[in-house]
């Protein structure tokens, strides 16, 4: 396991996440361990979007879409 230190958080922040944690039944070190694994499994907005992209290129990639109009099929 690798080890974080957080360098200039105010004494606001800290006593905000002290009282969070406090209501989670929590350690501080706990709580905080539990936001940044949960900010870190969360997509980001770019890859987000990458993946929407890739999927609707993919999508009109996979056939001509002149044919399939021409043929009368539909896209669902």
């Amino acid at each position: 396991m690798a080890t974080l230190y957080v360098r200039d958080l105010s004494e606001e922040v800290l006593t905000e996440l002290k009282i969070r944690a406090a209501r989670n039944k929590q350690s501080l070190q706990a709580y905080a361990r539990a936001l940044l694994e949960q900010e870190a499994a969360t997509p980001s907005l770019e890859d987000v979007l990458a993946r929407i992209g890739e999927r609707a290129t993919a999508r009109l990639s996979t056939g001509d879409v002149l044919d399939d109009i021409r043929d009368g099929r539909r896209h669902e």
